[in-house]
């Protein structure tokens, strides 16, 4: 960061507050809904890019990368809009939130803002799942999530389901819960009004916390991570966690091409999946959900695996049929080889990318929820800061040592500028 920049002295205020901005502002939108002052999509809206400018204004500086990014993202947008003969910015929004919290998080000044920032957002989490599990009918008369989502439109009436009450429909496990039955069928939403959201950030605490040995206050991190998935019995964020772990260790051994494969052979075996599959078994586990997302994939047009269809599709059970729907084959295989091809900040932070990288390609396996802003704001911020830290000498030896035959690409690693993803010229 420039020392003549002057937003230094706010930098870190800055994207702490749009980090909890992103973190909380659905529960506070759901809150003022409940207590009478109506809510829409639009107010929804609104306050999402109020939060992401926030984040653009402290992001973005003279390098040139962002910018040229920008740029043609919004080229590819506009070429799409016209072609669906839409008005709907929702694929700028699912680009322009990565481009945001990584430059965010690459301009921080100390990578110890990160650990601050992923800490206090665990504890936020837990505080309010806790509130949520402890006193469920004093929390819903402060937080009517069903009545919310109406009125933001993301929900109709006639998806409300008698056994949740004003929880999200997911909110309550209609079958015997996974983790820890005795604490009942009762799936905690905490801040994120919705369980799924609140396994992935366990999962993303975990990953920082896993990467980040040296951090103050780690083991409170873990217990972060942990209590947020026990309490939203988020049996896929307890496997995704399991993922992020291996690919942590794996990372130096495995070359980048493999990477930038993973979501095409996950793609590829759902539309094999879609096509040759006979089971009708649709339950609420993994296989049924996988068979879910691909007939969602093959029933996808042309049109539609282009990103060029103008029919409202729901995919939100199928993040690979989102992506295709929202960015289109194209621009989704282009943002991907940005995210893998593009060189790390150091060689202990390309650990970190491969352990996102398996964490969002099995994730939207099941859903496309690696979007929400709620979560992907603290991933890509967390992202960006790991790239922005200098490099540890000790952990390029580990990696140098590690990789073997693959030396060289622990070397070219350590050599990078710090450019990182989507930050580019840094």
């Amino acid at each position: 960061m420039s020392a003549v920049d002057g937003r230094a002295p706010y930098q870190s205020g800055a994207a702490l507050c749009a980090l909890m901005g992103a973190l909380l502002f659905n529960a506070g939108l759901c809150f003022l809904n409940t207590m009478g002052l109506p809510v829409t999509g639009g107010t929804v809206a609104g306050a999402e890019a109020c939060i992401v400018m926030l984040a653009l204004a402290f992001a973005l500086d003279a390098r040139a990368g962002p910018w040229l990014v920008i740029a043609v993202l919004a080229a590819y947008a506009i070429l799409l809009l016209v072609l669906r003969g839409s008005t709907d910015p929702k694929m700028i929004r699912d680009l322009l939130i990565p481009i945001a919290f990584y430059n965010l998080g690459l301009r921080a000044p100390d990578i110890r803002d990160a650990d601050r920032a992923a800490l206090a957002a665990g504890l936020v989490v837990v505080a309010m799942g806790l509130f949520e599990y402890a006193a469920l009918p004093l929390y819903e008369q402060f937080f009517n999530i069903v009545r919310y989502y109406i009125a933001r439109g993301s929900m109709s009436a006639a998806e409300i389901n008698g056994l949740t009450g004003s929880l999200f429909v997911s909110g309550v496990r209609p079958d015997a819960r996974t983790i820890l039955p005795f604490l009942g069928p009762h799936r905690v939403s905490s801040v994120f009004l919705e369980p799924v959201s609140a396994g992935n950030f366990g999962a993303i605490l975990f990953a920082w916390g896993l990467y980040r040995p040296g951090m103050r206050g780690r083991d409170w991190l873990f217990a972060c991570a942990a209590l947020t998935i026990i309490l939203a019995d988020a049996r896929f964020g307890a496997v995704v966690c399991v993922a992020i772990a291996a690919a942590l260790l794996a990372a130096h051994r495995l070359p980048r091409l493999l990477w930038f494969a993973l979501p095409c052979a996950i793609l590829l075996a759902l539309a094999v999946c879609g096509f040759e599959s006979t089971a009708s078994d649709r339950s609420n586990n993994f296989v049924g959900r996988l068979l879910v997302a691909a007939e969602i994939v093959t029933a996808l047009p042309l049109e539609g695996v282009l990103g060029i269809s103008a029919e409202k599709v729901f995919v939100s059970d199928a993040g690979y049929a989102y992506v295709l729907l929202q960015i289109g084959l194209v621009g989704g295989l282009a943002a991907w080889l940005l995210f893998v091809l593009m060189p790390a900040g150091n060689a202990d932070a390309w650990r970190l990318r491969c352990a996102v990288a398996a964490y969002i390609c099995l994730l939207l396996v099941i859903s496309d929820s690696p979007f929400s802003i709620k979560t992907a704001a603290l991933l890509w911020f967390l992202l960006g800061a790991a790239d922005g830290a200098r490099a540890d000498p000790a952990a390029d030896a580990d990696a140098t040592a590690d990789t073997g035959s693959g030396a060289g690409r622990a070397a070219d690693l350590r050599s990078a500028e710090p450019a990182g993803i989507l930050g580019m010229a840094r």
